[in-house]
């Protein structure tokens, strides 16, 4: 019958037991911690991403020019209903605006700076003193570029980098001046 040595077993025992302490205390606080940026930085990803959608929809909305043969009581309702999406537009934008630098935060380099562009001009063209037609106008088409760099940078590249060079020269336009180009020209790396 074969003997069990108890100082293996022990030693086993006492070695399990010591792993599993240094782990629970020493590694797994920090995993838990990385863990929840990781997914703070997905969520704040995921709000900016519905937020830029949404407000390409409400400036889409306004973008459309009224029927001419609507009647009365109907252009008053579409008149009214613009007016609500126009308050809309404005709130969405506040939003992004104030929470803006935790959204731009979550992206590296260039992309970070591309989302900071975005807001900024964003809330830029509602400060504005342009029609509420272009500024809807406007902002539609900065969103529509931004949709795609928030969501297709790694799976379409080529779509990323024409996104970001449209969203450039649609920035560069609302900063022209009387037809002059902005003295503080953008900088950009990559």
């Amino acid at each position: 019958m074969p003997s069990i040595n108890w100082d293996t077993v022990a030693t086993a025992a006492a070695t399990a037991i010591f792993v599993t302490l240094a782990v629970e205390y020493a590694a797994k606080p920090r995993l838990e911690a990385r863990k929840e940026r990781i997914l703070a930085v997905h969520r704040s990803r995921r709000e900016l991403a519905v937020a830029v959608r949404g407000i390409a929809v409400t400036s889409a909305f306004l973008a459309l020019d009224l029927p001419k043969d609507a009647a009365g009581d109907v252009r008053a309702q579409l008149l009214a209903e613009r007016a609500r999406k126009h308050e809309q537009m404005r709130d969405q934008a506040q939003a992004m605006f104030d929470v803006g630098d935790s959204h731009a935060a979550t992206y590296p380099g260039w992309v970070m700076e591309s989302v900071m562009s975005y807001i900024t001009t964003v809330q830029g063209v509602m400060l504005s003193a342009r029609t509420q037609h272009d500024k809807a106008c406007l902002i539609r088409d900065l969103s529509q570029h931004m949709a795609v760099i928030v969501d297709a940078r790694i799976l379409r590249p080529l779509a990323f980098m024409n996104a970001r060079a449209g969203l450039d020269a649609l920035v560069a336009k609302t900063h022209e001046r009387d037809g002059e180009p902005n003295p503080v020209p953008a900088t950009r790396r990559g």
